[in-house]
């Protein structure tokens, strides 16, 4: 296992290597700090969805391969959820607090998970990889919200059904969601036949990564952190370590292969997304912790992604 940990860990070892590069550029304001917020509107709009619609736009899609990663994708997020909401009332803790604890055991980074599976099996992996945020984006973002929404807009009935009403309205917005839904419908008509498309969607997809990788690093502020142990003990180990055993599990009692396993697991075990703390922030959940759980996570995922992986290898 030991050896399989260290050739793992090499292997993904450029996925954080950018993380922590993109950290340091912003630290010494190379390039110019507004550089960051305009490159997040292009990976955005423009990189990640050419990414997504290429990678699904080539693959064969069946209905048993949504529903075997569909109910592995609902029982990790289900159990987590429940765990989360569970431990949070019943140790007291605030909505805002117990919401963030929610964010962090149930969102992903699918960039990260991208990146991984990207580098460990090449364009096999970013596919299987693509299939699972097809279906990952939007059931996260209806579960997650809708409960944020419901729990902490308390202003009125008429405010919290405007919020979960305005989380579809999002996601019909979404780019990832448009697409990934594009690149479904022109794998039905053999997208590698119009060349010009397959191309240019290639080409926009292969920057993807790499910049949206420097652009998680840019984003973490360890100056801060506030450091509130149990509730970021309590979201970590549920994401870090819950989350992908329960993946693993289910993935296997659905038969899927080793690859699309690995893959599953992937995306179970990276850290939460970094846009947990402009959700916080817009739905009134606790700020300082929601960065606490998103920097610890990723400082731990060094670890805890190429342990995991070696052990289910």
């Amino acid at each position: 296992m030991l050896s399989n940990f260290f050739e793992i860990f090499l292997l993904i070892s450029p996925v954080f290597i950018l993380i922590i590069l993109g950290n340091i550029l912003r630290r010494i304001g190379v390039p110019d700090l507004s550089f960051w917020d305009v490159n997040d509107k292009l990976v955005y709009w423009v990189l990640i969805p050419a990414l997504l619609f290429h990678h699904i736009s080539q693959i064969n899609l069946s209905s048993s391969m949504f529903y075997s990663y569909g109910v592995v994708i609902l029982s990790g997020l289900f159990i987590v959820t429940i765990v989360a909401i569970s431990l949070g009332k019943l140790l007291g803790y605030s909505s805002e607090s117990w919401s963030s604890i929610l964010q962090g055991a149930a969102r992903h980074n699918a960039f990260i998970a991208l990146a991984i599976a990207g580098s460990l099996f090449g364009d096999v992996g970013l596919a299987i990889g693509a299939v699972f945020m097809l279906l990952y984006v939007p059931s996260i973002n209806i579960v997650v919200i809708s409960i944020m929404v419901s729990n902490l807009n308390q202003p009125g009935e008429t405010d919290s059904k405007k919020g979960i009403a305005n989380i579809f309205v999002e996601l019909i917005k979404n780019p990832f969601i448009l697409a990934m839904i594009a690149g479904l419908i022109f794998s039905l008509i053999d997208s590698e036949k119009i060349v010009i498309i397959n191309e240019t969607s290639g080409l926009l997809g292969s920057a993807a990564l790499p910049i949206m990788l420097l652009t998680i690093g840019a984003k973490i502020k360890v100056r801060d952190l506030a450091l509130k142990i149990t509730p970021i003990l309590i979201s970590n180990s549920l994401k870090l370590i819950a989350f992908p055993v329960i993946a693993y599990f289910v993935a296997k009692f659905m038969e899927l292969s080793q690859l699309e396993v690995i893959v599953a697991v992937i995306f179970a075990s990276v850290p939460t997304a970094a846009s947990s703390h402009a959700l916080a922030k817009q739905f009134g959940g606790d700020e300082q912790l929601m960065t606490s759980i998103i920097t610890t996570q990723v400082a731990l995922s060094f670890i805890t992604i190429p342990v995991i992986l070696a052990v289910i290898s």
